[in-house]
């Protein structure tokens, strides 16, 4: 039996097993949410507990809604996962719950839907006229009913009573019925009767969908022997619920309307920085600044976990930034190049000043701090060899704080005059800081310009 959380980097093994046991004490209908923002590893999670969910005898229907999001009809999605999972060793007894899910696809999918939900009136008379009066029995003498009132009620109004009483008696009688059969042949061989129905990518769909497909789920299995585990960015759907309905009262959230317990999907600090590093240790740096370790990849590796851990960005963010830096270093192997610097600035490019130079103290040196320092001290006043001594004293300790490795460089590192030789300082302040930062800079941006902005950047960034 394969282990299903051997590509775990975020610790979320630990979780999935907390995560089990509440499932485990169920034995009613539930909803969950497992709420995480976008890029933090939902589709991982969601396969891996899956499947360690089915290996401790639990049946369950992994859905990707996006994958169905083209549907249209979030009754069909929601039947389709649970009819995929059927067992196909009794072929009587499939076809005898094919035969009870094609009826609730029938009636409750155009009927249910449309009419309880009142997604509108010539939505309705489409459902009573094409489905809704055949399909049930008690209804059969509805025309006749609807007659006998006399010819003040127009035809579309007959068709709307129609569909509004045909909907409540699948509502209440004919789909309990049938998802009652459906859910036996699920568990005819489980060891309970739970069937848990785990539902991801339900925020990237159309925000109507989304939306349809929440109050669907809710009015149709809410009363059902079902558990849903919503993977979802909780904040963004309660922003679509805002956008479409306004302001709830009360502070109440969309979600609450529907979900019963809502928990946290989120990586402890040691294992998302130790998946960063690992994912960082790949970068393909040719030739080094420096033959100090403080530019190696291994360096760069270290930053880029401790920038992630403290800016807080998800997991697909910080894939991009790395994915700037690889381009970056790929396009100019033939350069000497700073890879550390260059994860400093790219997840700068991002979080704007909220990064500390502290992280990577030589990243001081851009041509405003060394014209500033340079101009600390006026060797043209009396005494300026005295001037000069003072100024060369105070440059050798801020270069020795902040960043003593810029001072074994190779010569050709500070683009010297032929022939120049001078102090460790000079060569640092006067030569290297007028392109240091902006040589890193200009190899950034030029890779920016030609990478395409994911959909999933604009909605975590907005």
């Amino acid at each position: 039996m394969s282990d299903p959380w051997k590509e775990d980097k975020l610790g979320y093994q630990e979780i999935g097993e907390t995560f089990t046991k509440l499932i485990q004490s169920m034995n009613s209908s539930k909803v969950i949410s497992i709420e995480a923002g976008f890029g933090r590893g939902k589709t991982f999670f969601r396969t891996a507990w899956a499947e360690h969910l089915r290996q401790l005898g639990e049946v369950v229907a992994e859905l990707d809604v996006l994958k169905s999001d083209h549907s249209g009809d979030p009754v069909v999605t929601l039947l389709g996962a649970l009819v995929e999972i059927l067992p196909k060793e009794d072929p009587e007894k499939l076809q005898e719950v094919m035969s009870a899910t094609k009826k609730l696809l029938a009636v409750g999918g155009r009927v249910a839907l449309k009419a309880v939900l009142k997604s509108g009136a010539d939505e309705l008379i489409d459902a009573a006229t094409d489905k809704a009066q055949d399909a049930l029995d008690e209804f059969d003498a509805l025309d006749n009913v609807i007659k006998d009132l006399g010819d003040g009620m127009s035809n579309a109004a007959g068709a709307l009573i129609s569909a509004q009483l045909a909907a409540e008696n699948v509502r209440k009688k004919e789909l309990p019925q049938q998802l009652e059969v459906l859910h036996s042949a699920l568990i005819e061989e489980a060891e309970n009767e739970r069937v848990v129905v785990i539902v991801d990518e339900l925020d990237r769909c159309h925000p109507d969908y989304a939306i349809s497909f929440l109050e669907a789920m809710n009015l149709i299995f809410r009363d059902s022997p079902f558990v849903f585990c919503l993977m979802v960015n909780a904040d963004y759907l309660e922003a679509l619920a805002k956008h479409r309905f306004g302001d709830a009262q009360n502070d109440e959230k969309y979600l609450d309307k529907f979900v019963d317990i809502r928990l946290g999907l989120g990586p402890k600090e040691d294992a998302f920085k130790n998946a960063v590093y690992s994912m960082a240790t790949g970068l393909p740096l040719a030739i080094p600044f420096g033959e100090d370790k403080e530019f190696s990849v291994e360096r760069a590796a270290e930053l880029a976990g401790e920038l992630a851990v403290h800016t807080g960005l998800s997991m697909r963010k910080v894939k991009r930034i790395l994915l700037k830096v690889e381009v970056a270093l790929r396009c100019h192997a033939d350069r000497p190049l700073d890879a550390p610097l260059l994860v400093f600035l790219a997840f700068s490019d991002v979080v704007g000043d909220g990064i500390h130079m502290g992280f990577l103290p030589r990243s001081f040196l851009t041509p405003e701090e060394g014209r500033k320092l340079l101009n600390r001290g006026d060797v043209s006043q009396e005494n300026p060899s005295f001037q000069l001594a003072l100024l060369a004293e105070d440059l050798t300790r801020i270069l020795r704080d902040n960043g003593p490795e810029l001072a074994e460089l190779p010569n050709d590192r500070y683009k010297l005059p032929d022939g120049y030789e001078n102090d460790d300082w000079a060569k640092v302040f006067v030569f290297l800081s007028p392109h240091y930062i902006p040589t890193h800079r200009a190899v950034l941006d030029a890779v920016a310009t030609v990478l395409v902005p994911e959909k999933e950047d604009m909605n975590e960034m907005a």
